[in-house]
């Protein structure tokens, strides 16, 4: 008997065995963007926050005018969600959070730093429910697409 017959069906049971799956990312229920005449592409939105790299970045939020008057000239999205757990176990931890945290907004610019142009980012505040109320942290994301698409605004 060859036991390396069976080598693919071991690493099959343990790729199950130890696989989770992670809570998948919602389209937002919401948006507010700023595409001049282009719409906002909800697919970008969720690829961009699915990039971001866990890791909360020192920084004090602006505030929602300062970012609203950042992406009336440079595009952007501010993205609303209800009920979606977000899988981000050092974010979780930062915040005081067991398990999965809440995420209940996003807010992207399309500003991208590229000083490392092997590794250009974004960064994105994330607002999430902790049991102390609300808090909005700053991330990176890696995904870089632009929020907006061509065509005709979406009503």
């Amino acid at each position: 008997m060859n036991p390396s017959r069976f080598l693919p069906l071991l690493v099959l049971a343990a790729t199950a065995c130890t696989s989770s799956s992670a809570p998948r990312l919602h389209l937002p229920i919401r948006t507010e963007a700023n595409c001049e005449s282009k719409s906002v592409k909800q697919t970008a939105i969720d690829s961009i926050v699915a990039s971001v790299d866990d890791t909360v970045r020192p920084g004090t939020y602006p505030g929602d005018a300062a970012l609203r008057t950042r992406i009336k000239h440079g595009g952007g999205v501010f993205a609303y969600w209800k009920d979606q757990p977000f899988r981000a176990a050092d974010t979780a931890k930062a915040l005081g959070v067991t398990g999965d945290p809440e995420l209940k907004r996003a807010v992207i610019t399309n500003d991208v730093d590229r000083t490392d142009p092997d590794k250009p980012y974004r960064p994105v505040w994330l607002t999430f429910a902790t049991p102390k109320g609300d808090a909005t942290v700053l991330e990176r994301a890696y995904d870089v697409q632009n929020v907006c698409i061509e065509g005709r605004r979406q009503a």
